[in-house]
């Protein structure tokens, strides 16, 4: 996440933040919504939002003299594992890109994620590709998925994830990974850890694999791998990190934070663990209902755990504790909001299935267009044109009810995801 959490000073209400203030007067607060919108409510805010370039690039400066010591890739530094090294080409890119997000108003995407496959050995119950995978059409083929990255890379991108199902279960994932030219961008990929064996641990070190995130759902290993469904599998994928960590790899931890999880300070759990193992960052998601639980709410953050959350990660970066915290309650907070991140999918993101549909994010199961039918850049540009993506926001849309009742809640049940978002415009002629 390229982000930085700034130290916000200030009383706080049940519904401000109070950063700056002479006397009575409010200069510099903002107001939350329950449901993660923010808004300015200081005097000095509508100047603070012309200079909101410049209150990012300070912001990033912090972050980054803070974590000097957490890792190096090729003589480079490291400040987080999903972000390029210091000074390397894709970091420039990446500046680059935001810049001009920031200056003409025009998201320049950064990131895409790619599910190269959604065959899986895992049976998660939480699984977020669930209805994804298809029999009656081909996965894209080895060709097909380099032209998906040479296209994202002359777009601007310089993280491509991959990711599934299970990556590992593609034979070709080598290849694909080699196939990133790493002056413009950084491979890195998601994993359940199973297959993490010496030859294919071997095999991603020399086809030049960034990072390496490894899922776990929980610190106890009878429980994760009773949700993933498949016993062992905790030992195999901590086994599987130290491994790729010897072979000179970043490795983190990809873990998400539940209601009924945070109450037992789950996600606290986690973060220590990945620090007992000397790991480089831990991404903890908010449990996004998509997937497997698409209609399911039920264990969606509080607004009061997403603050808690949030306030966890600050002190962590505040204080430059290794591993860093990437937390997506953070990501969509205030100081998120300042340091100009808020919700990435089609802002600075995309994803792409294993068929070439082209979705905003991981957990939005909406279909854009698919790259076998359109040019990549077409599609990008239909999906930030669109009325749900025009504008850069502080929530994450799938846990905002609004956005649910528009998009998600009329998907039919059992419909193959990701879900044509024209089929909406169609119904609406229809019934219009």
């Amino acid at each position: 996440m390229y982000g930085i959490i700034p130290r916000v000073f200030g009383m706080t209400t049940e519904d401000e933040k109070i950063i700056l203030q002479l006397f009575s007067l409010k200069l510099v607060s903002f107001k939350r919504g329950v449901h993660g919108e923010i808004r300015g409510s200081g005097l000095l805010n509508p100047l603070l939002d012309k200079l909101s370039l410049f209150t990012m690039l300070i912001l990033q400066g912090k972050f980054y003299s803070r974590y000097k010591n957490l890792g190096r890739y090729r003589g480079k530094r490291v400040a987080n594992s999903f972000a390029p090294p210091v000074g390397s080409g894709p970091q420039f890119r990446a500046l680059k890109g935001l810049i001009k997000t920031h200056l003409f108003g025009r998201p320049s995407p950064i990131a895409m994620t790619f599910a190269v496959t959604y065959k899986c050995q895992c049976r998660c119950v939480h699984c977020s590709a669930a209805n994804h995978y298809r029999t009656d059409v081909p996965e894209l083929t080895t060709e097909e998925a380099k032209k998906l990255i040479d296209d994202s890379l002359d777009m601007g991108v310089t993280i491509i994830a991959f990711t599934g199902g299970e990556p590992l279960l593609r034979k070709d994932i080598f290849t694909l990974i080699a196939h990133v030219n790493q002056k413009k961008a950084m491979p890195i990929m998601f994993t359940s850890g199973q297959f993490l064996t010496d030859t294919n641990v071997d095999k991603l070190a020399e086809a030049g694999l960034y990072s390496l995130f490894v899922s776990l759902d929980s610190t106890d290993p009878e429980e994760h791998d009773s949700l993933r469904g498949s016993p062992g599998l905790f030992k195999q994928a901590v086994d599987g990190l130290l491994k790729m960590k010897s072979r000179g790899v970043l490795v983190s931890l990809s873990s998400y934070a539940s209601r009924t999880g945070t109450k037992r300070g789950d996600y606290k759990n986690i973060y220590n663990l990945a620090k007992e193992l000397g790991l480089h960052n831990v991404m903890l998601f908010d449990s996004v209902p998509t997937g497997a639980l698409l209609k399911d709410t039920r264990e969606m953050l509080t607004p009061e755990q997403r603050e808690e959350i949030a306030r966890y990660s600050e002190n962590i970066f505040q204080n430059g504790i290794v591993p860093t915290l990437s937390s997506q309650s953070w990501q969509n907070s205030i100081g998120g909001y300042l340091a100009g991140i808020g919700c990435l999918a089609g802002n600075i993101q995309y994803y792409v299935s294993a068929y070439g549909d082209v979705a905003p994010c991981d957990f939005t199961p909406l279909s854009f267009g698919n790259i076998r039918k359109e040019e990549l850049k077409d599609i990008w540009k239909k999906m930030i044109g669109h009325p749900a993506y025009k504008k850069r926001v502080t929530y994450c849309r799938m846990q905002h009810p609004e956005f649910r009742r528009e998009y998600i809640d009329p998907i039919p049940g059992g419909a193959c995801l990701p879900y044509d978002i024209a089929n909406f415009e169609r119904q609406k002629i229809r019934t219009g």
